[in-house]
């Protein structure tokens, strides 16, 4: 069947196919959460559909009081996974933005904060970001966030950059014991140059698996924030260069796949991308290779599953499950929200603070509930916003990327430490 279009006055092309594809039954709403703070039906997917149909029809004017419907949408994706007639609901809503984006005023502030991303690699960001880092140090001390207040009301506690940015890339680490296989690992954006403590314990867990760890030079960004955010000029540009160097290591050498530790980049990696070997997040190798634990550490702790997670790399939430489980000593608890959107969602809780808010606080809400002492994910954006969500709201509970409580069990403190010299350049 030919695609079929229609074209409104401002110009908005969307895939007819998709906007009829939704039957607006409402069950996108029992897991939407903008939805679920707000209970109105403009901020549930199918309120969105259908303004975006209206729209396409030529029955409403393309505003910026419409567009801000679509921008107040996280593109957690949890819709899509309920949907009984498989409505394409990103491609929709990436289209829609990319129309928006054209067609009304560009949203600078989106536009600036996505652009920097594009540098990610580059060695005057590098040298930035060590200047970050010391003046930092002087003016914040040992303090491990910034608070950031910016011009939408937002105030995010930022991690503060560190002196070791980027200091992984262009090396090869050799395996600890008999090799296994070959990984090439993306640490991302957050990774590589605000929690890079939690990138090295990566390196230094696959190591002691048996695998020898690419760390790729020359990769910038996933490009996955840009993407949905409807800037695919800049996705292009990003996929472009990540692949070229893909390629090469591919023709180099037998790589077993692609490890991420950001469920978003990794859905675009399985997604958007055509590369030559599989995308894997970091807890499916563990899951199948990480031996059981005794830490000896006696805690309670759940678990916060990254919406991408399950909506983009398509992964059974019960595998984080399994790997918390490695440790025999530890309690797993859950509340009724582990499966839901903590609100961050990258630029969105910056331009809708409030909306934001409101999802995090249900969110802390519900983990003081569980009766939990810490809260693992694996999402950088999550971990940053749940910590924002111990500060505002539950000072008692603690969050850990899933790669540090690992680490912090089937490591040596030793281990620990010091980052293995096995190491080559690529």
């Amino acid at each position: 069947m030919e695609r079929e279009q229609n074209t409104p006055r401002r110009g908005i092309t969307i895939d007819t196919k998709i906007l009829n594809a939704c039957v607006q039954c409402g069950l996108c709403k029992t897991v939407c959460p903008t939805y679920n703070v707000e209970y109105d039906e403009a901020y549930s997917p199918r309120g969105r559909i259908l303004l975006a149909k209206s729209v396409v029809e030529g029955k409403l004017e393309l505003t910026p009081e419409v567009a801000k419907r679509w921008d107040e949408c996280t593109l957690c994706r949890n819709c899509e996974n309920i949907c009984p007639n498989g409505v394409e609901y990103k491609e929709l809503l990436v289209h829609v933005r990319e129309r928006v984006n054209e067609d009304l005023k560009k949203d600078w502030l989106k536009y600036l904060g996505l652009k920097p991303l594009t540098f990610q690699g580059n060695k005057l960001q590098k040298l930035a970001l060590k200047a970050g880092a010391v003046i930092s140090k002087l003016f914040i001390g040992n303090r491990d966030t910034i608070p950031v207040v910016f011009p939408t009301g937002a105030v995010k506690y930022f991690p503060k950059p560190k002196l070791n940015a980027q200091s992984l890339r262009g090396k090869k680490f050799l395996p600890n014991t008999e090799r296994r296989g070959t990984f090439i690992f993306f640490p991302g954006c957050m990774y590589e140059n605000f929690y890079t403590q939690t990138a090295e314990n990566v390196v230094r867990i696959l190591q002691k698996l048996g695998y020898e760890v690419i760390v790729p030079d020359g990769v910038s960004c996933c490009g996955g924030p840009h993407y949905y955010s409807g800037f695919l000029d800049m996705f292009e540009q990003l996929r472009e260069k990540n692949t070229e160097v893909f390629q090469k290591l591919a023709e180099k050498y037998e790589i077993d796949g692609l490890v991420v530790v950001c469920p978003t980049g990794g859905g675009t990696f399985k997604e958007d991308y055509d590369l030559p070997f599989p995308v894997y997040e970091l807890v499916e190798i563990l899951d199948r290779e990480l031996p059981e634990l005794r830490s000896g550490i006696k805690e309670k702790i759940t678990i916060h599953y990254p919406c991408h997670a399950y909506t983009a790399m398509k992964l059974d939430v019960s595998v984080f499950d399994r790997v918390a489980k490695k440790d025999k000593d530890a309690e797993l608890v859950k509340g009724e929200l582990n499966k839901s959107c903590c609100g961050f969602a990258g630029m969105f809780s910056v331009k809708n603070p409030t909306l934001s808010q409101k999802i995090l606080s249900r969110k802390m809400e519900d983990f003081k509930n569980s009766g939990a002492q810490k809260i693992l994910t694996s999402c950088p954006g999550c971990v940053l916003q749940l910590n924002e969500g111990t500060i505002r709201y539950a000072k008692d509970l603690e969050v850990e990327h899933i790669a540090d409580f690992v680490a912090k069990r089937f490591l040596s403190e030793e281990e620990r430490k010091v980052l293995s010299q096995l190491w080559e350049e690529v």
